[in-house]
């Protein structure tokens, strides 16, 4: 525990820690106007509450039957006062710290869901000399990653662009960790189905969702040395497999070819999306369509879902395109909204104008025309 001792002095219990009223004003921060939220109740504050184990900056709480770590560290303090701590962070890269910690957030959280004794061993793994440094280092985040909303460390909130890209950036490096680790533990569940890989399923997958006629398909088929009988087989077994898949590897997999196989009149856009492993990227590439294009379809397939028209149909005659069409289109423009988060609400507020128009507009035989 050499690092409290160099933070604060003498022995490391002597790290300060938070009052009850402290703790719960963290717990709600950013929660002050929602209503009810007087009456949330903040795990480790009530009086039947019992500390099973203790670190500088950290208790595991016994509250309520359930047992749960508590944050004690004290960042009512002046950002300016405050001292810096980056545990195993330290050891990479300033431009690599915030995406670092996010995948340490992430994995502590998931883990102690179900186990917060697992969610310390994570943190140790990581090279956290306890759960407690863990929550200094989130403090020091904090102060140089956060909002600020006041003078102090603890005054902040994580809504910035470069907190939210860090985080997917994050999630798509903890997807692709534990895909690979399914994979390897269970070899049957990617094994070629009579010589289709799941990826060569998804390809010509994305070929049939062009609309392909029969000989067309018979063609390919022969073109990858299969025919019709075993590519049946290979069709439902690997839809058998990813619908007891729990796990979601096959389709993430799937995915990833499927978006990547440049299919149909947005398959380069799709390509570019699929570039980015859905990390906050930007997909780089020409634009699919204008902003305004892709507002107006989203809007008008809303209308026509709530409506409970053929939206397939009316996708084809209104805009010349299938769904695979408009998923390409779409997901691009879903990685250049995710890099520019505060330009959803215009995204969104042009989305409900062309609901509304299109919704107004249904029980006429007419174009649509606007």
């Amino acid at each position: 525990m050499g690092f409290f001792k160099k933070l604060f002095g003498g022995d490391d219990t002597e790290a300060p820690k938070q009052s009850g009223e402290a703790a719960r004003s963290k717990a709600v921060q950013g929660l002050e106007d929602v209503e009810g939220a007087e009456n949330i109740e903040v795990h480790g504050e009530s009086d039947d509450a019992k500390i099973i184990k203790k670190t500088p900056g950290a208790d595991l709480v016994e509250d309520d039957g359930e047992t749960q770590w508590v944050d004690r560290v004290d960042t009512d303090v002046p950002r300016a006062s405050w001292k810096d701590v980056w545990g195993p962070l330290a050891k990479v890269s300033e431009d690599k710290r915030l995406e670092e910690f996010c995948l340490h957030q992430r994995v502590f959280d998931m883990a102690r869901q179900g186990d917060p004794l697992e969610g310390e061993k994570k943190l140790l793994g990581f090279g956290y000399e306890c759960v407690g440094q863990f929550f200094y280092v989130n403090a020091t985040i904090l102060k140089h990653f956060a909002t600020p909303q006041g003078p102090n460390v603890g005054d902040a909130i994580i809504d910035s662009q470069q907190y939210m890209n860090a985080v997917m950036r994050a999630d798509a490096r903890i997807r692709d960790a534990d895909s690979a680790q399914v994979a390897a533990a269970n070899p049957e569940l990617l094994a070629p189905v009579d010589g289709v890989t799941v990826e060569l399923y998804a390809q010509i997958s994305a070929r049939l969702a062009q609309g392909m006629k029969q000989p067309e398909l018979m063609q390919l088929l022969a073109q990858n040395k299969l025919d019709y009988p075993t590519w049946e087989r290979a069709s439902k077994t690997w839809n058998d497999r990813m619908s007891k898949d729990t796990t979601f590897t096959i389709t993430q997999i799937y995915s990833k070819a499927f978006m990547g196989s440049g299919q149909g009149q947005f398959g380069a856009a799709a390509q570019a999306a699929n570039a980015t492993n859905w990390n906050g990227s930007a997909a780089g590439g020409k634009e699919p369509m204008p902003f305004d294009k892709v507002c107006e379809i989203q809007g008008a397939m809303s209308a026509w879902s709530k409506s409970g028209k053929d939206v397939n149909a009316l996708l084809k005659k209104h805009f010349n395109m299938v769904a695979m069409d408009w998923s390409a289109a779409s997901t691009w423009w879903m990685t250049q909204l995710m890099a520019d988060i505060p330009r959803f609400d215009v995204y969104n507020k042009k989305c409900e104008e062309y609901e509304k128009k299109y919704g107004e507009s249904l029980g006429s035989d007419n174009d649509i025309k606007f």
